[in-house]
């Protein structure tokens, strides 16, 4: 199956699963995160939606566990509930500009997104740092857990 060029959907969610230890999130936790791919159009949207700014962007992450129309228990403990848009034409677009292949370029969107959830931002300079630093280690986390990453797009 694929959806927006993106192929091997399911070999995708394994190589982010199981790379996603490597990110800090606490994956113990109950709850559920959703990727979804989206055309430019749909990021523009999204961007200028949500986070006023003006055209597309490559990975848009929502943290909804602090949403009050979700607001479990306390007793309930801690939960992940999150959406994570990101956009393969970028992906596509911006790899060279990083010397990078789409298809790693499109999984490092996914652990950015997963990376924010873990408490990173990218705000400063220092912090944007940070946050390549965490991707690098995700990225190379799903190579030696012995995914191939260029395989998606």
């Amino acid at each position: 199956a694929s959806l927006r060029g993106v192929k091997n959907l399911a070999l995708f969610e394994k190589a982010l699963n199981a790379a996603a230890v490597s990110t800090g999130l606490e994956l113990s936790a109950p709850g559920e995160i959703h990727i979804f791919f989206v055309t430019v159009p749909r990021m523009i949207a999204l961007n200028a939606l949500h986070l006023h700014h003006q055209g597309d962007t490559d990975v848009i992450t929502y943290d909804l566990r602090d949403e009050e129309e979700f607001d479990w228990p306390e007793e309930a403990g801690e939960r992940i509930l999150a959406e994570i848009f990101v956009c393969p034409e970028v992906a596509r677009r911006q790899a060279p500009q990083f010397s990078e292949t789409p298809s790693r370029e499109l999984f490092r969107y996914a652990a950015h997104g997963l990376l924010h959830l873990a408490g990173e931002d990218d705000l400063t300079p220092e912090a944007l740092a940070s946050m390549r630093k965490a991707e690098e280690r995700v990225l190379n986390y799903a190579g030696k857990a012995g995914f191939s990453l260029e395989k998606f797009l």
